[in-house]
């Protein structure tokens, strides 16, 4: 498995490669909880990343209209 990092809006993430399953995953840490995504290609990891990023900024936004 090798290790590398994504970068997104500031927040860092972890990125794991299973050779033997040929997949990406990796792990993100937001106010004390853990995010996971996972894609066949570095592409579609950073594709799943960003997308979480992008959901947790819009709740925020959405929590503080309250």
């Amino acid at each position: 498995m090798s290790k590398e990092k994504l970068e997104y809006e500031g927040y860092t993430g972890t990125v794991e490669y299973d050779e033997k399953l040929d997949f990406y995953t990796g792990e993100v840490e937001i106010d004390g909880h853990i995010y996971t995504y996972e894609g066949d290609t570095l592409e579609e990891l950073q594709e799943d990343f960003e997308d979480i990023i992008d959901s947790i900024i819009a709740f925020d936004e959405m929590d503080d209209e309250d």
